[in-house]
């Protein structure tokens, strides 16, 4: 019996909340950020329509990256074409490296820069 009386309770006090819920708040005096979501909220409800077209017209005018996924998109990019050689890239690469850049230089292929 303790049971059905637990249960009667809990049911009183969930209809009890959803009444309370069902009502509307008082409109009294809202905190600056619920004022501020309140007026957002009104503001997308009013101008809904023209953003939507607005949208509209945007997708029609600008075009969308083109998005590809795995390896039949794969796009390589563009090697950079460099100029010259400066003194840093000479002392900092492997030996075999220097010496293909010194005959780059030295057939007129590249520059070279202090």
């Amino acid at each position: 019996m303790a049971r059905a009386k637990k249960t009667a309770e809990t049911k009183a006090n969930t209809e009890t909340a959803a009444k309370t819920e069902d009502k509307p708040k008082k409109q009294g005096k809202l905190s600056t950020a619920e004022a501020r979501r309140e007026y957002q909220r009104r503001y997308y409800q009013m101008h809904k329509e023209k953003a939507k077209e607005y949208q509209r017209q945007y997708n029609l005018t600008h075009k969308k990256k083109a998005r590809g996924r795995g390896k039949s998109s794969f796009d390589a990019p563009r090697e950079v074409v460099r100029s010259t050689f400066n003194t840093a890239d000479l002392m900092h690469s492997p030996v075999e490296k220097t010496l293909k850049m010194l005959e780059k230089i030295i057939n007129g292929e590249r520059l070279f820069t202090m």
